[in-house]
C-alpha cells in the first residue's frame, strides 16, 4: 500500500481561537505516528505556535512546544513561513529548533509533493 502524504497549513495564533494550534499539532502527531508523509506549514499568525517560548499558562492552556518537538522527533516536517514572521516581528532564532524557514512561493512546490491537504 501507498505511503500517502499530507500537509497540514496552520494561519492561526496558537491560543485564543479554540486553539486550532493545538488540534492541528495532535492530528500531524496522529498522521505522522501512523506512517503518514507529513509536513506542517506555519503561515500568517500559525508562525507563533513555533515560537521556543511560548508561555500559556497565564491563561490555562498547555504549551504547544512539546507537540511541535514529538513531530519533529517522529519524522514529520515544520516549515515556516519567513514572510509572516517578518510581518510579525519574529526572529529567526525565536523558532523551535529544527523547523525550516522558507519563502512563501517555494510553498507551492511542497504542496505539490503531498496527496492530500488540511488548513486549520
Amino acid at each position: 500500500m501507498k505511503t500517502r502524504s499530507v500537509i497540514f497549513y496552520c494561519t492561526h495564533g496558537t491560543y485564543g481561537r479554540d486553539d486550532d494550534a493545538y488540534g492541528a499539532a495532535l492530528q500531524v502527531n496522529h498522521a505522522v505516528a501512523r506512517g503518514m508523509k507529513v509536513t506542517m506549514v506555519l503561515v500568517e499568525d500559525g508562525v507563533m505556535m513555533g515560537m521556543k517560548q511560548q508561555n500559556p499558562g497565564k491563561i490555562g492552556l498547555p504549551n504547544n512546544i512539546n507537540e511541535l518537538q514529538d513531530f519533529l522527533e517522529l519524522g514529520g516536517r515544520l516549515v515556516i513561513i519567513k514572510e509572516s514572521l517578518k510581518q510579525r516581528g519574529i526572529l529567526p532564532e525565536e523558532i523551535i529548533d529544527g523547523a525550516e524557514i522558507i519563502p512563501f512561493f517555494d510553498l507551492i512546490g511542497i504542496i505539490n509533493q503531498h496527496d492530500i491537504s488540511l488548513t486549520f
